[in-house]
């Protein structure tokens, strides 16, 4: 649960989309972090950034396995962030004369 809000904390452009679609996403948390975690992880969803930052805090810390996987998670959905603006920008680019009509 604690590795979950440090993923969306850690992007805020994961965090924008995620909360975009949050009803669909919302059920499926509900069943898998269950009653326990699921009033922390609200709080956590829709509080302030301030609100935010206390639930951080009280989260025990990232085993070394879990910090490597979330530098790793980071890294990958950078690239892919970047990949994504690689292929609007091609996309914007002029056709060459032997392509398209």
């Amino acid at each position: 649960m604690g590795l979950l809000i440090r993923l969306l904390n850690a992007s805020p452009k994961a965090a924008r989309a995620f909360r975009d679609i949050s009803f669909g996403i919302w059920a499926w948390i509900a069943m898998v972090v269950g009653d326990v975690n699921l009033e922390r992880f609200q709080n956590w969803l829709w509080g302030t950034p301030q609100e935010q930052r206390q639930i951080l805090q009280q989260l025990q810390p990232l085993s070394k396995e879990e910090e490597a996987l979330l530098v790793e998670f980071q890294q990958h959905m950078d690239t892919q962030y970047q990949v994504q603006l690689l292929k609007r920008y091609v996309l914007t680019l002029p056709s060459l004369p032997t392509e398209g009509f």
